[in-house]
């Protein structure tokens, strides 16, 4: 299961939940088919069920620290949207200590899985050397990939940037995108 079949799974939860008293039943065994699931170590269920933590509802109450726990068993597990949640997390000190590295770290496991939101983040990040070493190339390529994907702001973000960056060979760029999206490490 993907991340977006994830969000769509817990997207259905909460409509049912939300307009549906007649659910109650199937609510309930949908709450413990996903912690089941989350205990045995389904780390997409793990993201689904830090989701429910994070917001609760009707049938989960609201936990922030559960879902932390939670998150982070499925961001080490390179669940891309859990990476993205706690890149966000840390950026803006979410129920955790601000820390703009481990933003970074989070936002670089979505980004190389290809979420467009990580991307832009994460090019944000090295735009302004927060959490990472500054780096227009490294943002430059964040932000040509988000904006490939038509990540909002991203196209004019990239654009600004570009003029202000003496590269001579736009294939530079493109080599490091292609390194960055293989998952090597150093593409810096």
């Amino acid at each position: 299961m993907n991340s977006l079949t994830t969000l769509f799974s817990i997207l259905c939860f909460l409509l049912m939940s939300l307009f549906s008293s007649t659910m109650v039943g199937a609510v309930d065994s949908y709450l413990s088919d996903v912690r089941r699931l989350a205990e045995a170590g389904d780390s997409e269920a793990q993201f689904a069920l830090a989701i429910l933590f994070e917001y609760g509802g009707k049938e989960i109450r609201r936990d922030p620290e559960q879902s932390f726990i939670w998150l982070e068993k499925a961001g080490r597990a390179e669940v891309a949207g859990a990476c993205l949640f706690l890149g966000i997390k840390f950026e803006n000190g979410n129920g955790v200590k601000q820390d703009y590295s481990e933003a970074a770290r989070w936002y670089d496991c979505a980004a190389r899985q290809d979420w467009p939101a990580a991307q832009f983040f994460l090019a944000r990040l090295y735009r302004e050397g927060k959490g990472v070493r500054k780096s227009s190339l490294m943002a430059l390529a964040w932000l040509g990939l988000a904006a490939e994907y038509g990540y909002p702001g991203a196209e004019e973000e990239y654009a600004e940037l570009l003029k202000s960056v003496k590269l001579q060979d736009i294939t530079v760029l493109k080599e490091k995108q292609k390194c960055l999206l293989q998952g090597k490490t150093p593409c810096d």
